[in-house]
């Protein structure tokens, strides 16, 4: 038995890695090989703390002040959501519906759908 680290630039990649396993989900299996990091600036810490929470739930992160973490009043941070592919998708379809944080879905998405690793 032996082992090594794999990192994958791209869902393409990702796919072929997981069908020579012999994988027979390996499209979806790819959107959780392949990680994107997206930075967004000047989020009010209440929206921050509630995308945090989403995030944390399906098992990503999202970094946000301290400040805004505990809760100061007036606090606005910059934030890293960092996630999966799948991580973003499911976050997305979980805030689907909720409209204070609608903005931020459609930011993270546009850049997350748009990214190189995606093709």
């Amino acid at each position: 038995m032996e082992g090594q680290r794999l990192r994958f630039d791209n869902i393409r990649q990702a796919t072929k890695a997981i069908d020579e396993v012999g994988s027979g989900n390996s499209a979806f299996m790819a959107t959780r090989a392949v990680h994107i990091n997206v930075l967004i600036r000047n989020v009010p810490g209440e929206k921050a703390r509630f995308l945090k929470r989403v995030y944390n739930d399906i098992g990503a992160e999202v970094a946000i002040s301290s400040d805004a973490y505990h809760e100061r009043e007036g606090a606005v941070t910059d934030l890293i959501v960092m996630g999966t592919v799948y991580h973003h998708r499911e976050a997305r379809r979980i805030l689907a519906h909720h409209s204070e944080t609608l903005s931020l879905v459609h930011l993270i998405e546009s850049i997350t759908e748009n990214a190189p690793e995606i093709r």
